[in-house]
């Protein structure tokens, strides 16, 4: 009883704020790192650079 009347008289919305393109950077790789890492990890660090490009390079661009 006491949660249902605290959500009625507070009707606030919460408000997210995606903050990850500010700490979450493009994973660089060495010819190296490239011969030594097994296949999924490839495509994990792929998949990873392809979705920062598509959500955060336009918010880090000068």
């Amino acid at each position: 009883m006491l949660i249902a009347s605290c959500a009625k008289t507070l009707p606030a919305k919460p408000e997210v704020i995606d903050t990850s393109c500010d700490w979450v950077k493009i994973i660089y790789l060495t010819e190296h790192d490239i011969e030594v890492m097994d296949r999924q990890t490839k495509k994990d660090i792929l998949t990873h650079n392809k979705t920062w490009r598509a959500n955060c390079s336009s918010k880090n661009s000068p």
